[in-house]
């Protein structure tokens, strides 16, 4: 059964933690399908992973696609094989859902990023340090962030570079969606880029693999009231 759904090459969603069992913060990482053997998943992951990254037996859900529909699966941490590479046992059936289209709106919002080099860890590391000072800052002295046009979805972003990027390069964002309010501060992985021929600027889409709870809300409450007052304002255009 698993063999049928999990094809080698195929993009899987590895969801570490999750809010709806306690969790602070959503941690994903990014992988690709090497093989299904004896009940078992043999992963592949863009970047190198710490040995402390998965503790024996630690439980898991994986997301992927199967047959035009979204799929889901409970695992458990079989082994690591290599610095980019682990095996997940799987715990039961696979549940198939109806993928729901995200809502993407292209705004400008006070924007900065940083690639980080190193592996998930040491990235992971920068994140917890970013996340601590801003939780520490007062609102008083927390800066006003360049403003930038993007394509913004409560999952990931859309942004240009000045400078080719890589696919699989981690970035540290912050997000200041609402001018005097704290950044959002996320993780964040190149899932495509696109380069301009006449010059080394790109387009690339990011994916967030790790941001708390509490940023997420506020990331998809500020969107439905963007998407709805961006409908107000096309209605009233209209009518007049």
């Amino acid at each position: 059964m698993f063999n049928k759904h999990f094809k080698p090459g195929q993009k899987v969603l590895i969801h570490l933690t999750n809010p709806d069992h306690g969790d602070d913060r959503l941690e994903n990482i990014s992988a690709s399908c090497q093989s299904v053997e004896n009940g078992i998943l043999t992963l592949n992951l863009p970047y190198e992973i710490d040995p402390s990254a998965f503790s024996a037996d630690s439980t898991m859900a994986i997301v992927s696609e199967s047959l035009g529909l979204g799929l889901k699966a409970q695992t458990y941490f079989h082994q690591q094989q290599t610095s980019t590479s682990i095996q997940l046992r799987f715990d039961g059936d696979l549940r198939f859902f109806q993928r729901r289209p995200t809502d993407r709106l292209n705004l400008p919002i006070g924007i900065r990023y940083s690639r980080i080099a190193g592996s998930l860890a040491f990235v992971r590391q920068q994140w917890q340090q970013h996340i601590h000072k801003l939780a520490n800052t007062p609102p008083d002295f927390i800066q006003a962030l360049p403003c930038g046009m993007v394509n913004l979805s409560s999952g990931g972003i859309r942004l240009g570079f000045r400078n080719a990027i890589d696919k699989a390069q981690l970035c540290l964002l912050l997000l200041q969606v609402e001018p005097g309010t704290s950044p959002i501060c996320t993780m964040a992985e190149v899932v495509w880029t696109h380069t301009k021929k006449e010059n080394t600027s790109c387009t690339a889409g990011l994916q967030f693999t790790a941001i708390m709870a509490e940023d997420q809300k506020r990331l998809e409450k500020f969107i439905r009231a963007m998407r709805l007052a961006m409908k107000n304002n096309k209605s009233r255009i209209q009518t007049q």
